[in-house]
Order: C-alpha cells, then sequence, then structure tokens
C-alpha cells in the first residue's frame, strides 16, 4: 500500500455498501403521503416498518411535498428538516456539505437507491450535495445519531438514504422545463414503462446559469451547468426472485473563485471544476413469506479536474467498489431477525495521495415485539480489516405507542469512524502524514414523544445527546491532520404539522443544537445554535395552490469570520390548467435579504422563476 504504513492503513474504518433493501422495501409499501403511524419507514431497520413501531429519529419526505414547495436541490430539502443543517458557498454549484446535529459532513452517510455515494477523495470522505438536483426522487429519509451497526462508518452523525422513482404500470412521460432570474434554464424528460414481468425508468436532466459572484466581494459572474441521466430497471425472474439494475452519470462544469496574487485575497478568479460522477449496481433479491435476502453489488466513481484560465491545475478521484448480502426472516408476528455481510474497497488519488483500503464486515439485528404497543431493536456489528483488531459497535431502540395519540422513543447507539484516506496520508508541507491519527468514536441517546392533540394537528419533541471522542481536524502548524480532544453536541428538535382544513397546511421545524469542541468550548464551525422554518401551503381551489416559507438561520462561526444570523421568505404558487399540465412559479429571498451561508462567499438576492411541467 502506498504512502502509508501498514498499520494505519489498518486503522481506516470506510462506509460500506449500505441499504440493498431500501429502494425494494419502498417499492413494496408505498408510504402514505399523509404520514402518521401508517407511513412506512426503511431506512432505520433496513426493512419497511410502520413509523410508530421506530424507535429511531427518522424524518421521511416526499416526492409530493418537494413537487409542492418547488425545491430545485437535496440540499435546499434536507435544510429544511430538523437536526439539519447546510453549509454551502453560494447558490448553484456551490459546494454544500450536511451537518447532522452538528457532526461534520464526512460524519454522515449518503446513500442512493442503497449506493453509498460519499466521495473517497474528499478530505473527510463526505458528500457534496452541489449537483444532486431532486429530480426523479420519490422519497428521502433522514435517520439521526449514531448509526454504525447497520451503515458502517461515515455514520456517525447519521444517513441520508435517497430513493428513486420507479415505473408503474404501463406507459408514461412526463417532463419540466423553468426558467427565470441568474439565466436560469432547467429542464428534466423522464420515460417509463413497466408490465407484467420488466420494468424500466429513464430520466435526462439539465440545469444552467450565470450565477453570481462567488466571492462576496467580487463582480464577475460565476455560471453552473449541470447534465444528469439515470435508469432503474428491473425484471421479475418468479415470483419470489427479482433481478433490478441501478445507473446514474453526471456531468457539470462550475465557475469558482480563489485567492488570485499578489493579494492572495478571495476574489474573481478564472478558475473552474468539472466533476463527472457515476454509480452502477447489480442486485438480485427474494421475497418470501417470511425470508427476503438480497444480493447487492455497486461501483461509485467521482472524478474532479480544476483549471485556472483552461489550464489544468490538478485533479481528484475517488472510487468505490462493494458487495453486501444479507436476509431478514420473520420467526413471529412479534420477533425477527436481519443479518449481513458487507464488504468494500475505497481508493483516492488527490494532492500526492494515492492510496487504496478494503475492509469487511458483519452484523445482527433482531426486532420484538413483547406485546401490542411496544416495539424493541438491538443489534451489532464487527468489522475487519489488514492486520487491525476490528472494532465492534451497538444499537438498541425502543417505541411506545401509550395511547391512539401518543408514541414515546428512545434510541442509544455507538458510532466508529477511522481516518479519510486523505487525513492519514497528507501533509501541507510535503512531509508523511501523521502516524498517531487515531480513529474517531461517538456515542448518542436521544428521546421523544410525538403528540396527536386533535386529528389535524401533531407534534413533536426530540431531546439529544451525543459525544466523539477523537474528533480530526486540519492543524496548520503541522500541516496535518490532527484529533482534537472532544466534541459534544445535545441539544432539541421540535417538529409540528396542523392541517385545519383541507385546503390548508402549515409545518414548522426548530432546532436548538449546542455542539462544542471540549478542548477549547467553542461552538464547532458552520453550525447555528439555533435554525428553523415555518411552512404553510393553502389551495383555495383545487387546481390552484400558494406557499410561503420562513428560514432562519442563527448566528455561527466559521474560519472566515463569524456569520450573522438571518431570515429569508421564499413565495411560490402553481396551477393545473389540465390533468396533464401545470405551470409554476417561485419568488426565493423575497425580501432582498443579504446574508453569507459561509464567509466569504455570497448568496443570491431577490429571484424569480416560473415553469411548466407535463404529465403523459
Amino acid at each position: 500500500m502506498k504512502g502509508i504504513t501498514a498499520r494505519r492503513r489498518a486503522s481506516r474504518l470506510k462506509a460500506l455498501s449500505a441499504s440493498s433493501l431500501i429502494a425494494f422495501c419502498a417499492m413494496l409499501q408505498p408510504a402514505l403521503a399523509d404520514g402518521g403511524d401508517d407511513e412506512i419507514i426503511v431506512s432505520a431497520t433496513r426493512t419497511p416498518q410502520r413509523a410508530a413501531e421506530v424507535g429511531a429519529s427518522v424524518t421521511v419526505i416526499e416526492a409530493p411535498e418537494i413537487e409542492l414547495r418547488q425545491y430545485e436541490s437535496v440540499s435546499d430539502v434536507l435544510r429544511d428538516t430538523a437536526g439539519v443543517s447546510i453549509a454551502r458557498n453560494t447558490s448553484f454549484g456551490g459546494v454544500s456539505s450536511v451537518r447532522i446535529r452538528g457532526a461534520a459532513s464526512g460524519q454522515s452517510l449518503v446513500m442512493i437507491d442503497g449506493i453509498v455515494v460519499n466521495d473517497p477523495s474528499a478530505p473527510s470522505g463526505g458528500f457534496d450535495f452541489a449537483n444532486l438536483d431532486v429530480v426523479d426522487i420519490e422519497r428521502i429519509e433522514i435517520l439521526r445519531g449514531p448509526q454504525s451497526i447497520l451503515y458502517g462508518a461515515d455514520a456517525i452523525g447519521g444517513v441520508v438514504s435517497i430513493i428513486t422513482k420507479r415505473a408503474e404500470q404501463g406507459v408514461e412521460a412526463s417532463g419540466f422545463m423553468e426558467g427565470g432570474s441568474l439565466g436560469l434554464a432547467r429542464g428534466a424528460a423522464t420515460i417509463a414503462a413497466a408490465g407484467d414481468s420488466l420494468d424500466g425508468r429513464l430520466t435526462f436532466s439539465g440545469t444552467r446559469t450565470d450565477g453570481i459572484s462567488r466571492a462576496a466581494i467580487g463582480t464577475e459572474k460565476d455560471g453552473f451547468r449541470s447534465i444528469a441521466t439515470s435508469f432503474s430497471g428491473g425484471a421479475q425472474l418468479s415470483p419470489e426472485w427479482r433481478a433490478q439494475i441501478i445507473a446514474r452519470y453526471g456531468d457539470s462544469r462550475a465557475e469558482i473563485d480563489g485567492y488570485a496574487p499578489p493579494t492572495y485575497a478571495f476574489d474573481d478568479t478564472d478558475e473552474t471544476q468539472d466533476t463527472e460522477e457515476l454509480a452502477l449496481a447489480g442486485r438480485l433479491t427474494q421475497q418470501g413469506e417470511r425470508l427476503y435476502q438480497s444480493f447487492t453489488v455497486a461501483y461509485n466513481d467521482i472524478t474532479r479536474t480544476y483549471r485556472n484560465a483552461g489550464v489544468f491545475q490538478s485533479n481528484a478521484q475517488g472510487e468505490r467498489i462493494s458487495a453486501d448480502y444479507f436476509a431478514r426472516y420473520e420467526f413471529s408476528k412479534r420477533f425477527s431477525t436481519l443479518v449481513g455481510v458487507e464488504a468494500e474497497r475505497s481508493a483516492a488519488t488527490v494532492s500526492g495521495v494515492d492510496d487504496a483500503m478494503k475492509n469487511v464486515s458483519v452484523f445482527a439485528l433482531a426486532e420484538a415485539k413483547p406485546f401490542d404497543g411496544l416495539s424493541l431493536s438491538a443489534g451489532v456489528r464487527h468489522d475487519e480489516f489488514d492486520e487491525f483488531d476490528g472494532a465492534t459497535t451497538g444499537r438498541v431502540t425502543a417505541a411506545f405507542e401509550a395511547g391512539p395519540s401518543t408514541i414515546i422513543r428512545a434510541s442509544w447507539g455507538q458510532g466508529f469512524r477511522a481516518p479519510s484516506i486523505f487525513q492519514l496520508n497528507y501533509n501541507l508541507y510535503g512531509g508523511p502524514g501523521n502516524p498517531d491519527l487515531a480513529p474517531e468514536r461517538s456515542e448518542a441517546f436521544d428521546a421523544s414523544i410525538e403528540q396527536s392533540l386533535t386529528d389535524a394537528f401533531t407534534a413533536k419533541v426530540t431531546l439529544f445527546h451525543q459525544k466523539i471522542r477523537n474528533q480530526i481536524d486540519f492543524d496548520y502548524p503541522s500541516g496535518g491532520y490532527v484529533n482534537i480532544a472532544r466534541t459534544r453536541s445535545r441539544g432539541v428538535e421540535v417538529e409540528a404539522s396542523w392541517r385545519p382544513v383541507e385546503a390548508v397546511s402549515a409545518r414548522l421545524q426548530y432546532t436548538y443544537v449546542d455542539a462544542i469542541d471540549r478542548s477549547t468550548d467553542l461552538q464547532l464551525l458552520r453550525q447555528p445554535k439555533h435554525s428553523g422554518g415555518l411552512f404553510v401551503d393553502v389551495s383555495p381551489i383545487e387546481k390552484l395552490s400558494f406557499g410561503a416559507s420562513l428560514i432562519v438561520n442563527g448566528e455561527e462561526r466559521d474560519s472566515g469570520g463569524d456569520n450573522d444570523a438571518w431570515a429569508r421568505v421564499d413565495v411560490r404558487a402553481s396551477y393545473a390548467l389540465t390533468d396533464a399540465l401545470e405551470i409554476y412559479g417561485r419568488v426565493e429571498n423575497a425580501g432582498d435579504k443579504s446574508y453569507q451561508d459561509v464567509a466569504g462567499y455570497a448568496e443570491p438576492g431577490r429571484a424569480a422563476f416560473c415553469g411548466v411541467r407535463l404529465r403523459l
């Protein structure tokens, strides 16, 4: 192995191929649009469960809500979710990283249809949401808290599971086009067909915009363009056996700003970043009366190329190949088990680092319902690596339906994350990496109560507390990565929904996160203590809807200086001309608020967009 000692190589934990079952279960058990006790949650245990039986903290966003709110990117959806904060350096194409309950980007696992898409070549191994459009998404499940027993490393903070749409019976075609401020042109087209034994869905999408200057002090616009395609297809081989293929490809170019001489201040430059992303997976599943088993092989590749004035500067490539098998057996209606084995090889070439790592793991989960209303789960996972003693993590959850309108949940879990390939090998001054870099370990607890006061009003309050030891961060004096002593995050998440009449709905979410570096007692970077949102939608007649969103982000520390608190208002409307044709429009940042989400980077002012959707 190049550039790393055998011992350090052994200490590397990477996220494994995750839920082969996620997309399949979503296909088998479609969730109800209105949520509630009968809503189906998939990501919490890799198997479909009623929401009332899930002890973990999960938020589900469905396609109808994504379309109603006219979201453009997945990062916009996550920003409006309790417990999640987004750091994005300007709008279209800007690097977008997610924090779940204060955990860093590299401590959260991101999957699309069960394929892990975290970037092995990124400094922390995290995922950049900059190029991920909401096109073709059926649902997003955000699982908060350590999830290592089912999802391996990189799941200290939580899991974002994205499930795309599947072809329905018959033939259908759909698409949309929109445009407006910032020279935006965005659109997509989908063709899908499904018969008794075969189905397939193919989507093409694209975006281009003139953008704004990424540098807050700059004047030159930085544009962005992207194209993407996705395909999912399956064959029902027999009443129980199904084969599935998943493929995604994206290509984008973002104009970026930098630190040009002689001042080396962050300002206008002629730099670009080209990104190519490819994800492939093949899956074979059996769905029996009591037994479900699945085997998946997946491949993911991300290549980023940087140029200045058209001249090549550098590139970064990360790839992952993984395989997993797991089986769920239902002994009775009150007891079931899930067992699995996974293997992965990840590699990265970036900034003089050229390395690869392998690991395998086994896990087991037991679910029990001792009596009606009480659901329990407990699991354990063991990971093994080349010349490494291994790591074992555990998790337990409980959900209790205390009455027809009250649900109490609690969970405790452990997490384990070793340094990324880049963190293990990189040194700013050309020397070796840090041989003493230790893995991160976490332990977390959360508890919640969900109360339906009436059929129209539901509220949920969650308390959480998480500790991470040996948190990894960059250290300028040494030029490499080091373990800061400890971090701690604790807080509360409040979620409420209200539908007084069929034509009016409102949702409120608020998060308080006290996330600090225990060695300095300072709040972690780019993690606001207070954040939240209020979302209201009104449909005076069946074909017409209006909506507004108030998004609030509190003051936060940043490496380039503190970011002030800000509040933003978005408004939207849509009208269905026919069953097949709809027009829509929105105004983002309607109050023309000036703010920075990341210090030194500009955010767009007031911007208006309109579009049309077609379904055949």
